[in-house]
């Protein structure tokens, strides 16, 4: 189907996050011990699939890094961010359909501790580090693999569940999380993907200019 090319990038981030959050919280409702592997490989694969066609971003503080970067435009992460949250509402609705959960927004009142808000803050980094320093150079293709295995682990070392995304923490208000704990999270990702952007600069590879002689 010939759609124009901003409507596929919207449609593939739409469907990868689908995708990636009924995974995420179909292994939080079973209670496996395996559901952070399960969710994590299916992560891998969508950014694999998407990753030729919108680059794989499947969260809005990747999009807003490459937003930063000059990467794409402003039109492309507005409509990258409306696709990621619906979609991960989407995906959470899935999921509850699947085990039987009722959505509803939560009465929590409790603000966000400490410890995972650090949980989020190193997560969230590590990942926008491992996309942009990949993404910049000749291993783009590890993508997949790399962000998988990432956040695979940080769900399993954190105290936050290694959330390192605001789309899952704002489709969590409808689950159990309270808007103060929420907030505190998206802030706290945001703070990474800023410290992760440092570093990237940081580790850029330098471009020898090669100078003729005349």
């Amino acid at each position: 189907m010939n759609l124009p090319p901003l409507i596929k990038k919207t449609l593939a981030e739409f469907l990868g996050v689908t995708l990636f959050m009924t995974a995420y919280f179909g292994s939080l409702f079973s209670q496996s011990p395996l559901g952070p592997l399960g969710s994590a490989a299916v992560l891998g694969l969508a950014i694999l699939v998407t990753l030729p066609i919108s680059g794989g971003h499947l969260n809005p503080i990747v999009s807003i890094y490459f937003f930063s970067r000059r990467e794409i435009s402003l039109i492309e992460l507005l409509t990258y961010l409306l696709s990621q949250f619906v979609g991960a509402v989407f995906g959470l609705f899935i999921a509850g359909q699947m085990f039987g959960i009722q959505l509803q927004m939560s009465n929590s009142t409790s603000s966000a501790e400490v410890g995972p808000l650090i949980s989020e803050l190193f997560i969230a980094g590590g990942l926008v580090w491992l996309f942009g320093r990949l993404s910049s150079t000749s291993k783009a293709h590890m993508i997949p693999a790399a962000v998988g295995l990432w956040v695979f682990a940080g769900t399993i070392f954190s105290t936050s569940g290694g959330q390192a995304n605001p789309a899952i923490s704002v489709a969590r208000l409808l689950l159990d999380q309270s808007v103060a704990q929420t907030a505190g999270y998206v802030l706290a990702q945001l703070g990474g993907m800023l410290i992760a952007a440092v570093f990237v600069l940081v580790f850029a590879d330098k471009k020898i200019k090669v100078v003729e002689e005349k």
